[in-house]
């Protein structure tokens, strides 16, 4: 089929008996029913995975004890019933003390969106992989936890971490060496329960996350613009995600590890005080999210809890059957050496213009005075100069380059 789909003879391609198959156990696929975190856990398996579990997390102490879990988002989703489109995955980690929380990886659809054209993406807190449906796949898992070794080895100086993970078929360790991490999965139909990201913090950074998204489009539309005219391309939604998990306050975070109950008792008596005021600006994050969808007078507007809690969102891999392998395949092939175009959506994003020194410093002039103009803002006027004092070295460096090129043109 293969052969056929690329219009070639059948010969002129061969694989083994066994390549399909070994090609769907190395990415983690499996003929089993399109589900995610949304069914049910088994009590049951739980209060028999919990005395492991609290003995496995025994052996480390807190800031030694990980946990990673993926989520979808339908990044440009409009609160207002229709076609949830442009989705992309996240996963997300953090230890048991919230003292650690790693870069997200993101998986779009595109390897080089024409919007990150200009931008130092690397510089960027996060990761960034792609696939053509933008799932979390063996290989992109595979090199997520080699780096993720490799910073704990680094933060915790060689000393061995304890990664819990669900068992996800793409959450594979066939043929990798890890130096500092061991990993525990979760039994089945209990994650929803004893995962610590799926136990609210996921929530969490989705409230802060579609706070700046609703509000993005606010503004769009109080600017005199139809909300479904506003094109918000992965760029802007990856900025929104480093900033969501930023502001995730690590009470959170050490809540929701307490909340799941498989770190030891005398641990958890230490995870469960959480102050009054980080519950009020969970809370505040959420109101001002109800309040922005409100004050967008959609026609069929979601509710807050409605918008926040999408099914698809909890699916972070599916299972394809063999036609359907053979027909991506088929696609990638023709497309090697083409433009980054998937089947289903294009890439509709617009190239970033490039933002010359000169109108970085007059931009951000325009900002010291903003700030000298309000109370308690000297550390940030600090801040603006230091600032102005990147892009001047920026604007020297490049009149330099310029006066070599003329030299030897």
């Amino acid at each position: 089929m293969i052969a056929d789909g690329l219009d070639i003879p059948r010969d002129a391609l061969q694989f083994s008996s066994g390549w399909l198959h070994k090609f769907k156990d190395r990415n983690g696929i499996r003929q089993r029913k399109l589900e995610g975190e949304a069914s049910s856990a088994d009590e049951a398996v739980i209060a028999n995975a919990l005395p492991l579990l609290r003995e496995r997390c025994s052996n480390y102490p807190l800031e030694r004890i990980y946990n990673m879990d993926e989520m979808g988002l339908f990044y440009r989703l409009e609160p207002d019933q229709t076609l949830a489109t442009k989705r992309i995955s996240i996963a997300l980690c953090a230890n048991a003390d919230g003292s650690h929380k790693l870069k997200p990886l993101i998986i779009g659809k595109f390897e080089k969106p024409r919007c990150f054209k200009n931008i130092k993406i690397q510089s960027m807190p996060m990761t960034y992989r792609n696939n053509a449906k933008a799932w979390m796949i063996t290989s992109l898992f595979q090199k997520w936890i080699r780096e993720f070794d490799h910073q704990v080895g680094l933060k915790h100086q060689g000393q061995r971490v304890l990664l819990l993970l669900d068992n996800c078929s793409s959450h594979k360790l066939d043929g990798l060496t890890l130096r500092y991490t061991d990993v525990h999965f979760l039994p089945p139909n209990t994650t929803s329960k004893i995962r610590p990201m799926d136990a609210g913090v996921i929530m969490s950074f989705k409230r802060h996350y579609h706070r700046s998204h609703v509000r993005l489009l606010l503004r769009y539309v109080e600017a005199g613009n139809r909300a479904e005219d506003l094109r918000m391309d992965i760029l802007q939604a990856i900025r929104f995600i480093i900033q969501a998990w930023g502001e995730i306050n690590p009470e959170v975070v050490r809540n929701c590890w307490w909340h799941t109950k498989i770190l030891p008792d005398d641990v958890n008596v230490d995870l469960r005080n959480v102050s009054e005021d980080i519950h009020q600006n969970e809370n505040l994050v959420l109101d001002e999210l109800a309040d922005a969808l409100r004050d967008l007078n959609l026609p069929y507007p979601m509710q807050a809890e409605e918008f926040l809690n999408l099914p698809e969102e909890n699916i972070v891999y599916k299972v394809p059957e063999d036609d359907k392998i053979i027909e991506e395949l088929v696609y990638l092939f023709k497309n090697t050496d083409k433009e980054n175009t998937d089947l289903e959506e294009i890439d509709d994003s617009d190239e970033i213009p490039v933002i010359s020194t000169s109108t970085a410093i007059a931009s951000l002039e325009t900002v010291r005075m903003f700030l000298l103009q309000q109370e308690n803002a000297e550390e940030y006027v600090k801040l603006v100069g230091k600032i102005e004092k990147f892009f001047r070295v920026k604007k020297t460096n490049s009149l330099r380059q310029t006066d070599i090129n003329a030299y030897f043109h």
